[in-house]
């Protein structure tokens, strides 16, 4: 594993973005597009974009479960020219074409929202990483950013307080699959094939929340954990979505290769995060999701990770603090008065 300079070795010029059309994913594309005016953007998922982007290509997906990665030259000749005409025109691709499709579009780097993928097939979409992986290998990538949550660590008594990158994930049975999606990749970490060419960056997110609402980790714990600590005051670490995508910036400009945690400054109470969710005197109802496994009870054992790894490597740091974030979250859902709001943004 490579220990980048703070000093951002190349912008990138060409960016696609996997799973574009999830709350997350417009979002990064709306930000990217004023964070990177000069960047070509270029928009993958197999719903239509929710929100106009300038500089964008789009492609929508069709479903691919043969489960290898063929190429243009895996085609029969006489096929090739009308199976690159039906991807061109109709931009419809399946991660089969993803490799030509990089390599047309000058693609240099890669971001796949992972598990904040929130559209239905969100299970599909985290067991295709690892060909996206291989589509980026065949298109000539050089950086593959993928993000993941805290989920994969599970929470228990056990854990250490923070967290850090060196902790034997453990998550709970439902959570799996978010272990196994980060697992392929890690093993493509390491191998031969990968040494000087792509660079693959795993970013463990706490709940994000901010302008796009919540994430599914988010919509999992959050409210829950609200619910459960409703006699204490347990603290909550949250990152705000800008400073989640700047990190995903901050990945592709350092060319990170390796396990990063990301977490917004600072911590919230529960106690505190309840008096946010307040509509002049009447309160919001706080809803339960009751399909949350006992085993990751962040009320019973809070789950607070370090983000010291990604600080070192790449100089990042974020702009808002946890309580910050769930402000935004409030302020986002209409749950806190306008005034309020506008009064602690200007202390």
């Amino acid at each position: 594993m490579t220990t980048p300079n703070q000093t951002p070795t190349e912008f990138p010029k060409v960016i696609a973005v996997v799973g574009a059309s999830s709350s997350l994913g417009a979002l990064m594309l709306s930000q990217l597009e004023t964070t990177l005016p000069n960047c070509q953007l270029v928009a993958i998922d197999d719903h239509p974009l929710i929100r106009p982007v300038r500089q964008v290509s789009a492609y929508r997906m069709e479903p691919n479960r043969t489960g290898a990665i063929l190429t243009i030259e895996d085609i029969p000749e006489i096929m090739q020219m009308k199976a690159w005409d039906l991807v061109l025109d109709n931009r419809r691709l399946t991660i089969a074409d993803a490799p030509d499709v990089f390599h047309l579009e000058s693609v240099d780097s890669v971001i796949h929202v992972g598990s904040h993928y929130d559209r239905p097939n969100s299970r599909a979409f985290l067991e295709d990483s690892l060909h996206w992986v291989q589509a980026c290998r065949l298109g000539g990538v050089r950086q593959f950013v993928y993000i993941s949550d805290i989920r994969v660590y599970g929470a228990g008594s056990q854990n250490p307080v923070p967290v850090t990158e060196r902790f034997e994930a453990e998550p709970a049975p439902e959570h799996r699959s978010l272990l196994e999606a980060e697992s392929k990749l890690r093993e493509g970490l390491h191998e031969p094939e990968n040494q000087g060419g792509l660079n693959i960056a795993i970013l463990r997110s706490a709940m994000s929340v901010g302008p796009a609402a919540s994430s599914p980790v988010a919509d999992e714990l959050l409210w829950n954990t609200l619910a459960s600590g409703k006699n204490g005051n347990v603290p909550i670490q949250l990152i705000h979505q800008h400073d989640l995508i700047n990190a995903v910036v901050f990945a592709i400009t350092h060319q990170l290769d390796g396990i990063y945690n990301v977490a917004g400054s600072g911590v919230i109470g529960t106690r505190g995060f309840r008096d946010m969710c307040k509509t002049g005197t009447k309160k919001t109802r706080i809803p339960q999701n009751r399909a949350v496994s006992k085993k990751l009870n962040l009320a019973k054992h809070p789950l607070i990770v370090s983000d010291t790894k990604l600080r070192q490597a790449a100089g990042f740091k974020s702009k808002f603090s946890s309580e910050q974030a769930a402000r935004a979250f409030c302020h986002s859902y209409l749950m806190e008065p306008s005034t309020r709001y506008e009064r602690s943004a200007q202390q």
